[in-house]
């Protein structure tokens, strides 16, 4: 009778400790987005084309699902219709919990300042972001991780949304 004395009192601490988000192993640790990626995910949200130029997007993957993504001084070059080649510019973070299992993840968004501008003709305008529409808003959809490469997919309502999570990453 006590050798399962115990594995009863382990089963009761198990099931009261609180659930928590978790990631698979391979996902914890810094990863860096394809910039051509996050280029082709800016020209199809903006109907044109566009070409990364300079900076980087950062994100920290920690074990109990934590993640933080920061944009570094991004900027890309885009051109869309009838409308000169602009640079947008794009800094700041966007934090929240990751839950990644079996190749499926939600990623939920608790703090959100990405910001956003472009220089159109000499003339610097803003760019509203929100986590609801913009890069780094988290979402669901399914993931890949292999070796130092992470992908994601990101729908909303069934459809795929490649605007709010950068889709390629490689380990820094």
């Amino acid at each position: 009778m006590k050798p399962v004395m115990p594995a009863i009192a382990f089963c009761i601490v198990t099931i009261a400790q609180p659930a928590s988000a978790t990631v698979e192993d391979c996902m914890v640790d810094t990863w860096i987005a394809d910039m051509r990626d996050v280029a082709d995910m800016m020209a199809l949200q903006m109907q044109g084309t566009a070409t990364p130029v300079r900076g980087e997007i950062a994100m920290q993957i920690a074990d109990d699902g934590s993640f933080t993504l920061l944009a570094d001084d991004m900027i890309i070059n885009v051109q869309v219709p009838n409308v000169p080649a602009m640079d947008v510019k794009v800094v700041g973070y966007s934090a929240g919990q990751l839950d990644a299992a079996d190749n499926v993840f939600l990623a939920s968004v608790s703090d959100y300042n990405l910001v956003g501008s472009a220089d159109v003709l000499g003339q610097t305008m803003e760019i509203p972001f929100s986590s609801e529409t913009g890069m780094g808003g988290g979402g669901t959809g399914w993931f890949e991780c292999a070796g130092d490469t992470l992908r994601f997919e990101a729908t909303v309502d069934g459809v795929t949304n490649a605007n709010r999570m950068p889709r390629l990453w490689r380990r820094r």
